[in-house]
């Protein structure tokens, strides 16, 4: 036995135990004995739902793998989509001049207001109007990418945004300007200077978090979540001005500012799964998974900072329609 690999033996132990309860062999080999003896005592406590259970939380706090995550199953959907809430159709009105946004889709859901879905060059973004002017705003920020910072900037303020600071070149390698629009999402309207530059790396639009502990949010969207850090700039005292994690197929960045808690579609193979792994996490439980629409089965969980995350399998892994 002592000739052998000592996985081998210990699969050979285990053997012994499950057929016969016999561990003698093993309690003689100096490398084995202490797991024999482990393994021995284990073997006669836990019943099967005990270990059911056990499994269950043990895959909950492992970091789920980005393979768990399902990309967005339409041109220029991704894992990651956000969805803007907003009293009635004026921010589909300021995208459209603004950013030249195609409307794609209208659903007027009787009870639950419209929900509007625009695409920016190769990105979407979804939109639901509440018909309440009294509603919470949620608003959020986005980097975009646009041939003429400048010009796209001024159509902006034209559709009635507010100057959040001027395009200037950055020393990050874009020309940036910074809008408001009138209700209060921040657009980071840029063009990439250069080839390195983060607009050959991004699509569109990239959601823009924000957050006053990065780091620490960031490692709550890997336990949550499964996202991947990709970069981060640090400054002393840990500030971190800028950072991108990976979601499947999606990007999202993040800057060291007070939390502007928006709402995200985050499109996932096992909605089930993700839901408990995100409550594991410490994510407050708002809805459980549950069949919303034909084939569209979706949970709601609110995050640490306030961020709404819908967690939905599209409708295209059931064979229908996306939503």
């Amino acid at each position: 036995m002592a000739d052998q690999l000592l996985p081998d033996r210990l699969d050979e132990v285990i053997d012994a135990l499950v057929a016969r309860g016999d561990a003698s062999a093993a309690l003689r080999d100096p490398e084995l004995a202490p797991l024999a003896r482990v393994a021995a005592d284990l073997r006669h406590y836990p019943n099967r739902d005990f270990t059911t259970r056990l499994r269950a939380r043990l895959e909950r706090r492992s970091p789920m793998t980005t393979s768990t995550l399902a990309p967005g199953v339409r041109e220029g959907f991704t894992a990651v989509t956000p969805y803007v809430w907003v009293p009635d159709r004026g921010l589909a009105d300021f995208l459209i001049r603004t950013f030249d946004a195609v409307e794609t889709r209208v659903a007027d859901n009787p009870g639950h207001g419209v929900h509007r879905e625009l695409r920016i060059g190769d990105s979407m973004v979804m939109i639901g109007e509440s018909g309440l002017t009294d509603a919470p705003a949620r608003p959020v920020a986005f980097h975009v990418f646009v041939d003429d910072a400048d010009a796209t900037f001024a159509r902006a303020i034209a559709a009635g945004g507010t100057s959040l600071g001027e395009p200037e070149d950055r020393h990050y390698g874009e020309r940036t300007g910074f809008v408001a629009d009138p209700y209060g999402n921040h657009w980071y309207i840029a063009t990439a200077l250069g080839p390195q530059s983060l607009g050959h790396a991004l699509r569109t639009v990239t959601p823009y978090l924000h957050a006053l502990d990065v780091d620490g949010y960031m490692k709550f969207l890997t336990r949550a979540f499964g996202a991947v850090e990709e970069t981060r700039a640090e400054q002393p005292g840990g500030v971190i001005p800028y950072a991108r994690m990976r979601f499947g197929d999606a990007a999202v960045e993040f800057g060291t500012h007070p939390p502007m808690p928006g709402a995200y579609f985050l499109y996932v193979a096992d909605p089930d799964a993700v839901y408990e792994q995100a409550l594991a996490a410490g994510a407050k439980p708002l809805s459980p998974p549950a069949e919303r629409a034909p084939g569209l089965r979706m949970g709601f969980v609110e995050d640490p900072l306030g961020n709404h995350w819908y967690i939905a399998r599209p409708r295209s892994l059931e064979g229908g329609a996306s939503r």
